[in-house]
Protein backbone atom coordinates (compact mmCIF):
# COMPACT_ATOMS: atom_id res chain seq x y z
CA UNK A 1 0.00 0.00 0.00
CA UNK A 2 1.30 3.49 -0.91
CA UNK A 3 2.61 5.94 1.65
CA UNK A 4 0.30 8.67 1.96
CA UNK A 5 2.48 11.89 0.40
CA UNK A 6 3.66 14.14 3.32
CA UNK A 7 2.67 17.78 3.08
CA UNK A 8 5.19 19.68 1.24
CA UNK A 9 6.40 23.46 2.38
CA UNK A 10 4.91 26.11 -0.02
CA UNK A 11 5.62 29.63 -0.85
CA UNK A 12 2.30 30.66 -2.98
CA UNK A 13 0.78 34.17 -4.22
CA UNK A 14 -2.70 34.27 -4.99
CA UNK A 15 -4.46 36.43 -7.25
CA UNK A 16 -8.01 37.55 -8.03
CA UNK A 17 -9.68 39.95 -10.20
CA UNK A 18 -13.28 39.00 -9.61
CA UNK A 19 -15.03 39.09 -5.54
CA UNK A 20 -14.25 35.79 -4.09
CA UNK A 21 -16.02 34.28 -1.03
CA UNK A 22 -15.13 30.57 0.48
CA UNK A 23 -17.54 29.72 2.47
CA UNK A 24 -15.65 28.09 4.60
CA UNK A 25 -12.48 26.47 5.38
CA UNK A 26 -10.44 24.81 7.80
CA UNK A 27 -6.91 26.24 8.23
CA UNK A 28 -4.84 23.38 7.76
CA UNK A 29 -1.35 24.88 8.12
CA UNK A 30 0.47 27.56 9.86
CA UNK A 31 0.76 30.23 7.64
CA UNK A 32 2.80 33.81 7.23
CA UNK A 33 1.04 36.53 4.61
CA UNK A 34 1.61 39.75 3.13
CA UNK A 35 -1.33 41.47 1.97
CA UNK A 36 -0.13 43.36 -1.73
CA UNK A 37 -3.23 44.43 -3.21
CA UNK A 38 -6.75 44.78 -2.67
CA UNK A 39 -8.51 43.53 0.70
CA UNK A 40 -8.98 39.93 2.59
CA UNK A 41 -11.66 39.73 5.36
CA UNK A 42 -11.52 36.92 8.20
CA UNK A 43 -14.62 35.71 9.74
CA UNK A 44 -14.05 33.20 12.24
CA UNK A 45 -18.32 33.22 13.82
CA UNK A 46 -17.92 36.45 15.91
CA UNK A 47 -15.39 38.40 14.89
CA UNK A 48 -14.21 40.10 11.78
CA UNK A 49 -10.58 41.02 10.76
CA UNK A 50 -10.08 42.55 7.56
CA UNK A 51 -6.35 42.91 6.09
CA UNK A 52 -5.63 45.91 3.56
CA UNK A 53 -2.07 46.27 1.84
CA UNK A 54 0.65 46.56 3.50
CA UNK A 55 -0.34 44.49 6.54
CA UNK A 56 1.21 41.10 7.17
CA UNK A 57 -0.74 38.45 8.75
CA UNK A 58 -0.72 34.50 10.25
CA UNK A 59 -3.32 31.81 10.45
CA UNK A 60 -3.45 29.29 12.63
CA UNK A 61 -3.56 25.75 11.91
CA UNK A 62 -6.82 23.84 12.57
CA UNK A 63 -9.14 27.03 13.00
CA UNK A 64 -12.37 27.92 10.99
CA UNK A 65 -12.52 30.89 9.09
CA UNK A 66 -14.31 32.09 5.98
CA UNK A 67 -12.08 34.14 3.80
CA UNK A 68 -13.55 37.16 1.43
CA UNK A 69 -10.75 38.22 -1.35
CA UNK A 70 -11.64 41.33 -2.26
CA UNK A 71 -9.69 43.12 -5.62
CA UNK A 72 -9.29 46.54 -5.32
CA UNK A 73 -11.07 49.22 -7.69
CA UNK A 74 -8.10 49.24 -9.84
CA UNK A 75 -5.86 45.73 -8.96
CA UNK A 76 -6.22 42.48 -8.33
CA UNK A 77 -6.53 41.13 -4.93
CA UNK A 78 -2.56 39.93 -4.66
CA UNK A 79 -1.28 38.23 -1.42
CA UNK A 80 2.32 36.36 -0.32
CA UNK A 81 1.88 33.67 1.97
CA UNK A 82 4.43 30.63 3.41
CA UNK A 83 2.62 27.87 4.27
CA UNK A 84 4.69 25.64 7.28
CA UNK A 85 4.06 21.92 6.86
CA UNK A 86 4.87 20.36 10.03
CA UNK A 87 8.42 18.48 9.59
CA UNK A 88 9.90 21.97 8.62
CA UNK A 89 8.73 23.37 11.99
CA UNK A 90 9.92 20.03 13.95
CA UNK A 91 13.09 20.59 12.75
CA UNK A 92 13.54 23.54 13.21
CA UNK A 93 12.01 23.59 16.83
CA UNK A 94 14.77 20.26 17.37
CA UNK A 95 17.63 22.83 15.65
CA UNK A 96 16.70 25.89 17.91
CA UNK A 97 16.15 23.86 21.32
CA UNK A 98 12.32 25.63 20.63
CA UNK A 99 8.80 24.37 22.43
CA UNK A 100 5.59 25.85 23.14
CA UNK A 101 4.67 26.79 26.46
CA UNK A 102 1.03 27.44 27.62
CA UNK A 103 -1.88 26.75 24.90
CA UNK A 104 -2.87 30.72 23.35
CA UNK A 105 -6.51 30.79 22.43
CA UNK A 106 -5.53 32.75 19.16
CA UNK A 107 -7.95 33.53 16.49
CA UNK A 108 -7.68 31.82 13.10
CA UNK A 109 -5.81 34.72 11.26
CA UNK A 110 -4.68 37.96 12.96
CA UNK A 111 -2.23 40.91 12.09
CA UNK A 112 1.73 40.95 12.54
CA UNK A 113 3.76 43.98 13.30
CA UNK A 114 4.96 45.96 10.83
CA UNK A 115 8.43 45.56 11.22
CA UNK A 116 11.45 46.40 9.02
CA UNK A 117 12.75 42.69 9.50
CA UNK A 118 9.13 41.40 8.16
CA UNK A 119 9.51 44.43 4.72
CA UNK A 120 12.83 43.40 3.99
CA UNK A 121 11.82 39.68 3.85
CA UNK A 122 8.65 39.85 1.99
CA UNK A 123 10.33 42.45 -0.59
CA UNK A 124 13.49 40.46 -1.06
CA UNK A 125 11.02 37.21 -1.72
CA UNK A 126 9.32 39.04 -4.38
CA UNK A 127 11.96 39.52 -6.11
CA UNK A 128 13.45 35.73 -6.07
CA UNK A 129 9.82 33.82 -6.53
CA UNK A 130 10.62 32.19 -9.67
CA UNK A 131 13.22 30.37 -7.90
CA UNK A 132 10.80 28.74 -5.52
CA UNK A 133 8.61 26.58 -7.45
CA UNK A 134 7.21 23.11 -6.45
CA UNK A 135 10.31 21.24 -7.71
CA UNK A 136 12.29 23.36 -4.96
CA UNK A 137 11.35 21.82 -2.24
CA UNK A 138 15.06 22.28 -0.18
CA UNK A 139 15.40 25.61 -1.36
CA UNK A 140 11.62 26.47 -0.04
CA UNK A 141 12.29 24.76 3.02
CA UNK A 142 15.39 27.19 3.76
CA UNK A 143 13.05 30.31 3.12
CA UNK A 144 10.68 29.01 5.34
CA UNK A 145 13.70 28.35 8.32
CA UNK A 146 14.48 31.96 7.36
CA UNK A 147 10.93 33.47 7.66
CA UNK A 148 10.52 31.70 11.18
CA UNK A 149 13.74 33.37 12.45
CA UNK A 150 12.58 36.75 11.37
CA UNK A 151 9.42 36.18 13.22
CA UNK A 152 10.44 35.07 16.33
CA UNK A 153 12.39 37.97 16.16
CA UNK A 154 10.02 39.98 15.64
CA UNK A 155 7.21 38.41 17.78
CA UNK A 156 8.48 35.84 20.57
CA UNK A 157 5.75 34.51 21.56
CA UNK A 158 4.73 33.17 18.23
CA UNK A 159 6.94 30.04 19.56
CA UNK A 160 3.79 28.50 21.40
CA UNK A 161 1.57 28.35 18.55
CA UNK A 162 3.86 27.45 15.55
CA UNK A 163 5.60 24.89 17.81
CA UNK A 164 1.99 23.38 19.70
CA UNK A 165 2.17 19.95 17.42
CA UNK A 166 -0.60 18.73 19.72
CA UNK A 167 -4.02 17.55 17.57
CA UNK A 168 -7.17 19.63 19.21
CA UNK A 169 -8.24 18.57 22.72
CA UNK A 170 -11.93 17.92 24.08
CA UNK A 171 -13.28 21.44 24.58
CA UNK A 172 -16.79 22.99 25.29
CA UNK A 173 -19.15 21.15 22.58
CA UNK A 174 -22.00 23.67 23.47
CA UNK A 175 -19.90 27.10 23.19
CA UNK A 176 -18.15 25.57 19.66
CA UNK A 177 -21.12 24.39 18.28
CA UNK A 178 -22.74 28.23 18.70
CA UNK A 179 -19.82 29.50 17.56
CA UNK A 180 -19.09 27.23 14.35
CA UNK A 181 -22.28 26.15 13.00
CA UNK A 182 -21.91 27.94 10.34
CA UNK A 183 -19.33 26.31 8.85
CA UNK A 184 -20.67 23.91 6.45
CA UNK A 185 -18.49 20.84 7.84
CA UNK A 186 -18.72 17.42 7.66
CA UNK A 187 -19.46 15.68 11.08
CA UNK A 188 -16.11 14.42 11.17
CA UNK A 189 -14.16 17.58 10.76
CA UNK A 190 -16.89 18.79 13.81
CA UNK A 191 -15.67 16.15 15.85
CA UNK A 192 -11.76 16.13 15.08
CA UNK A 193 -12.13 20.24 15.81
CA UNK A 194 -13.62 19.06 19.41
CA UNK A 195 -10.89 16.54 20.30
CA UNK A 196 -13.43 13.52 19.99
CA UNK A 197 -14.22 10.43 18.11
CA UNK A 198 -16.89 11.03 15.73
CA UNK A 199 -19.11 8.28 17.92
CA UNK A 200 -18.09 10.45 20.89
CA UNK A 201 -18.91 13.33 18.99
CA UNK A 202 -22.71 12.35 18.21
CA UNK A 203 -23.15 10.61 21.58
CA UNK A 204 -21.95 13.77 23.52
CA UNK A 205 -23.85 16.32 21.22
CA UNK A 206 -27.38 14.29 21.41
CA UNK A 207 -26.55 14.42 25.58
CA UNK A 208 -25.92 17.87 25.43
CA UNK A 209 -28.72 19.55 22.27
CA UNK A 210 -31.19 16.30 22.80
CA UNK A 211 -31.16 16.51 19.14
CA UNK A 212 -28.81 14.84 16.66
CA UNK A 213 -26.35 16.81 14.94
CA UNK A 214 -28.35 16.95 11.54
CA UNK A 215 -31.23 18.09 12.80
CA UNK A 216 -29.29 20.61 15.34
CA UNK A 217 -27.31 22.06 12.34
CA UNK A 218 -30.24 22.75 9.84
CA UNK A 219 -32.48 24.22 12.71
CA UNK A 220 -29.90 26.46 13.74
CA UNK A 221 -28.88 27.42 10.25
CA UNK A 222 -32.49 28.11 9.80
CA UNK A 223 -33.32 30.30 12.67
CA UNK A 224 -30.15 32.79 12.19
CA UNK A 225 -30.99 32.99 7.96
CA UNK A 226 -34.25 34.38 9.38
CA UNK A 227 -33.21 36.28 11.91
CA UNK A 228 -30.68 37.55 9.13
CA UNK A 229 -33.79 37.92 6.76
CA UNK A 230 -36.33 39.50 9.08
CA UNK A 231 -33.96 41.74 11.35
CA UNK A 232 -31.33 42.95 9.27
CA UNK A 233 -32.79 42.77 6.02
CA UNK A 234 -30.44 40.88 4.07
CA UNK A 235 -30.97 39.33 0.97
CA UNK A 236 -31.41 35.42 0.34
CA UNK A 237 -28.57 35.08 -2.00
CA UNK A 238 -26.47 37.16 0.91
CA UNK A 239 -27.79 34.55 3.78
CA UNK A 240 -27.78 30.75 2.32
CA UNK A 241 -24.06 30.77 2.19
CA UNK A 242 -23.89 33.18 5.49
CA UNK A 243 -25.39 30.11 7.47
CA UNK A 244 -23.60 27.36 5.98
CA UNK A 245 -25.80 26.41 2.64
CA UNK A 246 -23.81 25.76 -0.25
CA UNK A 247 -27.19 25.46 -2.91
CA UNK A 248 -29.59 28.47 -2.76
CA UNK A 249 -32.41 26.45 -4.12
CA UNK A 250 -31.73 23.86 -1.52
CA UNK A 251 -31.54 26.30 0.82
CA UNK A 252 -34.93 27.35 -0.57
CA UNK A 253 -36.83 24.70 -0.69
CA UNK A 254 -35.87 23.63 3.19
CA UNK A 255 -36.50 27.16 4.54
CA UNK A 256 -39.83 26.80 2.80
CA UNK A 257 -40.85 23.75 4.14
CA UNK A 258 -39.65 24.62 7.61
CA UNK A 259 -41.38 28.37 8.27
CA UNK A 260 -44.31 28.06 5.32
CA UNK A 261 -42.93 31.30 3.50
CA UNK A 262 -40.47 31.64 0.74
CA UNK A 263 -37.07 33.14 1.83
CA UNK A 264 -37.50 35.98 -0.89
CA UNK A 265 -40.80 36.79 0.72
CA UNK A 266 -39.76 37.24 4.76
CA UNK A 267 -39.77 41.69 4.02
CA UNK A 268 -42.56 42.05 1.52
Amino acid sequence: MMKPRAEQPKILISCYYKKSVKGENIVNRHAFAYQISGSLIVQDGREKVIFQPGDFRFNVRNKLAKFVKQPAENDAFRSLSLQFDVETLREFANEHHLFAEGNPNSPPSFKLKNHPLLQNFVDSLQHSLPYFSDGNSELVKLKLKEALIVLLKVQPELKNILFDFQTPGKINLKAFMEKSFRFNLSLSRFAYLTGRSISAFKRDFEKEFTKTPAKWLQQRRLDEAYYLLKEKNLKTTEVYTEVGFEDLSHFSFIFKKHFGINPSHINQ
